[in-house]
């Protein structure tokens, strides 16, 4: 939520109340990417609606109010649910309804607001499948699906999964709840509903499967392997109030509390003897299908569909305990109608004393469970049986139901207490204060200048702080992130990860290539205040020297503005026939150099090596060359470090490059004693800004601090930039730009003046299928260079440039969505006609 969620939503705000061609595309989005996918799979939950009404600095309020009311409204569904299917009207069932909202699955993951719509609209769907297996109408669960598959289709992939296993194995055992009809005759009804909601929400399911093409299903990774991720029996731990900690979120066992009294009931449906021998053998088969699921590898990655989850596992838990829930009910009403059969209630009392009895035994390895917690679960344990007890003696006394909803509530509120007692929150100022900070610094570069731009910071709270504070940017962290811009960050010396780029170590040449015609730059806080420094709520994300090369539009108390006066347009000419190389050398420096000579072919290498000069070894090792040495410590407990002098050219820009298997807790950078400060954990080598020349030629002093035994300077080369190169680099690019007239996420209009022939109108939109282009009215096709970003050929003279953007299979999804909506009217009224 703090690191992702919050921002979308700020994005969400922002696009529907003024910026509507987000929905499709958006510039915040890492260099450009497209949004629909982002939207499908964060942002259509209905409820969102509410952030609407307030304003940004009230986010996360906002956001509480809606965790609130989905805790809610999942307790009412289930209510509901209960109440209709099984035509119940007693105090119990407020019991049981509490239980599945306070499950530990939402517990465990309340910050993830988006998934818990679908336990919300669960017992909807089920009783519409209810309705339907009833030969009544099956409105009910194709509008429901159809919902759930719009507003999370992630999370109705899982409920389908359900859903169809309750078909399959209840009609295996002919157990299914049918009134008339046969049962293929049924499965036809429900396949066919099932298949409409599909279609009435494929407007949505078809341009996100597109978009995860692009994105998630190139870097996840599947692991197909046949094994048990754990042994089984523990789950059991997973049971007691309190059982979960911070451990849980990366990994851990699947998050299945219910109360007490749900699990003494449904361990003993499958001893009452009043209830129907097939129902028993189709119930426990899905409930092995459950238990196998969530310990088996393959049955776990095909419910997260074949992409094993990065934190959060067994993300489909909650329709587990739904299920153990709906199952204890149904025994609760069964006790109702025949009483307690003791024998048989005293055995599965058994069973489960030997399960607890087991978790004691194996305390020490449930690491997020505490001895005062399984204190606690003996005791609602014991109560519980106590009162299920009473009930079935004295089955007619409405106190009794009053009393086991009361029981209920009260554990499930203590494990409530208990487990978010185990997790940290962000702290609210550490939202609010930043995204006034960045919004009004933006909100004013904006006002003043209405063409189109990146912006850069030295500052960060998140990698999705474009979103929030509502410019274009380069950075993003989202599970939608297209895997070309993470590969081109990565080529270019950015931090890069499978779901993120972090925009942090830009050069000269990356700056002007990619329009980061402004900078935000973090101004120490010196104010004190009763001898305590105020709170610094921007924290620094990257040296940044070459920013004294750029001129200083603005500052405020915290922050300084410069604009870039080296930064390319969008759009500009180039020749043609360089852009087709697509090699990547294994250095970013050398691919700067590549892609700079594509574009300018005349301007050469615009990068060189550095020199260094007066090495001196502080209790390390000598080595002959530093790049790709091994520095090793000869005294294990002192400090260890390198010292070297680099020469500093004037107006001259220096640069060190170090590899991704250099981390923060290995190597310490210090530049003239001050810490280098970068974002280094990467795929690919990175670029750091070390020194900038001024007006006179200087020295610099470099150490670099081993906090290890033994440390790889893997990739750690020293380079330099001359001013006079980069201007001339932008001055030629300039000469012939791409003029926008009229743009916004996803269309740009302009005009283009072309000097010479066999030229292309080279742009920096990331290239997607979902892109069109025309010139002077004709289409077009778009080509990709650098395996990154379009460019389309061009006569020379003078052009109307347009470039449109609409998601791929937007259209087929429409046209199959129009079509589905055509055959619920045409079947409406025929059926009134006949």
């Amino acid at each position: 939520m703090g690191q992702q969620y919050v921002d979308f939503f700020a994005h969400y705000r922002d696009t529907l109340l003024h910026n509507p061609s987000g929905f499709l595309y958006s510039f915040a989005k890492g260099f450009g990417g497209d949004m629909f996918g982002t939207w499908s799979y964060y942002l259509m939950s209905p409820l969102n609606l509410l952030i609407l009404l307030f304003p940004v600095s009230m986010l996360p309020s906002v956001l509480a109010i809606i965790t609130i009311l989905k805790y809610g409204l999942a307790g009412l569904s289930c209510g509901y649910f209960l109440k209709k299917k099984y035509q119940a009207a007693d105090w119990s069932i407020i019991g049981f309804a509490v239980s599945y909202a306070l499950m530990g699955w939402m517990v465990a993951n309340q910050l993830n607001t988006l998934w818990i719509d679908a336990a919300i609209l669960l017992p909807i769907i089920f009783l519409g499948l209810d309705n339907l297996l009833k030969s009544q109408s099956a409105k009910l669960y194709t509008v429901s699906l159809t919902a759930m598959l719009i507003i999370n289709y992630y999370m109705g992939w899982m409920i389908a999964i359900f859903v169809t296993a309750y078909m399959i194995i209840f009609g295996i055992a002919k157990a299914l709840p049918v009134q008339t009809g046969s049962y293929g005759k049924v499965f036809f009804r429900w396949l066919k509903a099932s298949l409409l909601s599909g279609v009435l929400s494929a407007w949505l399911l078809i341009p996100t499967f597109f978009s995860l093409l692009t994105s998630k299903t190139n870097y996840s990774k599947n692991e197909f392997r046949v094994r048990f991720e754990y042994n089984p029996l523990d789950m059991l731990g997973k049971f007691i109030n309190g059982s979960f900690d911070f451990k849980q979120l990366p990994s851990g066992t699947a998050n299945i509390f219910v109360a007490s009294v749900v699990i003494i009931l449904f361990l003993y449906y499958y001893f009452s003897p009043t209830i129907n021998w097939r129902f028993k053998i189709a119930n426990f088969g899905l409930t092995a299908f459950f238990v196998l699921s969530m310990c088996f590898q393959p049955l776990d990655l095909f419910w997260h569909g074949m992409q094993l989850p990065v934190w959060y596992p067994y993300r489909f838990s909650f329709i587990f305990s739904f299920w153990m829930i709906l199952t204890a009910f149904e025994t609760f009403k069964d006790i109702s109608a025949h009483n307690i059969r003791w024998r048989n209630f005293i055995a599965s009392m058994t069973i489960i004393l030997i399960g607890m009895l087991y978790i004691g035994l194996k305390m020490k390895k449930f690491e997020y469970l505490r001895a005062g917690n399984y204190v606690w679960g003996w005791i609602y344990l014991l109560l519980s049986i106590g009162l299920i007890i009473f009930y079935g003696l004295y089955r007619q006394h409405k106190l009794l139901s009053a009393a086991l909803a009361v029981l209920m509530v009260g554990e499930m509120s203590l494990n409530f207490v208990n487990s978010l007692n185990n997790i940290s929150y962000l702290n609210n100022t550490d939202y609010t204060k930043f995204a006034g900070i960045t919004r009004s610094l933006t909100d004013k570069i904006n006002q003043n200048d209405k063409s189109f731009y990146r912006t850069g910071q030295t500052f960060s709270r998140t990698k999705n702080d474009a979103l929030t504070a509502n410019f274009n940017g380069g950075s993003i962290f989202s599970s939608t992130l297209e895997s070309a811009t993470s590969n081109f960050a990565g080529n270019i010396g950015q931090p890069n990860g499978d779901a993120y780029i972090l925009y942090s170590n830009g050069t000269m040449f990356t700056d002007s290539l990619l329009s980061m015609k402004y900078w935000l730059n973090e101004r120490p806080v010196t104010v004190k205040t009763n001898q305590k420094t105020m709170p610094q709520f921007l924290s620094t994300l990257t040296s940044k020297p070459d920013l004294s090369k750029y001129e200083l539009l603005s500052q405020t108390k915290q922050t300084n503005t410069y604009r870039n006066p080296y930064a390319l347009p969008l759009g500009f000419v180039s020749p043609k026939q360089p852009l087709k190389t697509t090699a990547v050398p294994n250095s970013p420096i050398a691919y700067q150099n590549q892609l700079a000579k594509q574009l300018d072919p005349k301007i050469g290498d615009l990068f060189k090596p550095a020199a260094y000069t007066d090495v001196s070894y502080h209790n390390i090792y000598p080595v002959l060359d530093l790049n790709n040495a091994v520095l090793r410590k000869k005294n294990m407990m002192e400090q260890s470090y390198i010292t070297m002098k680099v020469p500093i050219e004037k107006n001259t820009s220096y640069y060190m490059t170090m590899g991704p298997n250099i981390s923060n807790t290995q190597l310490s950078v210090l530049v003239n004693g001050n810490s280098l400060v970068q974002f280094r954990p990467a795929k690919k080598t990175v670029v750091a800004n070390i020194a900038t020349g001024g007006t006179a030629n200087d020295t610099i002093t470099v150490k670099l601090y081993a906090n290890a035994n033994d440390v790889w300077l893997q990739n750690v080369k020293f380079y330099k930039l001359n001013d006079q190169k980069i201007a001339r680099f932008s001055q030629d690019l300039k000469q012939s730009p791409y003029k926008i007239s009229n743009w916004n996420n996803h269309q740009f209009t302009g005009t283009v003046h072309v000097k010479a022939a066999k030229q292309s109108l080279t742009t920096t939109i990331p290239y997607s299928k979902g892109w069109h282009v025309k010139i002077d009215h004709q289409t077009v096709k778009p080509r990709k260079w650098a395996k990154m970003f379009i460019y389309v050929p061009i006569t020379k003279g003078t052009h109307q440039v347009t470039f449109t953007y609409w998601p791929e299979g937007l259209g087929i999804g429409l046209t199959i969505s129009l079509i589905g909506i055509f055959f619920v009217i045409g079947s409406y009224y025929y059926k009134r006609n006949h």
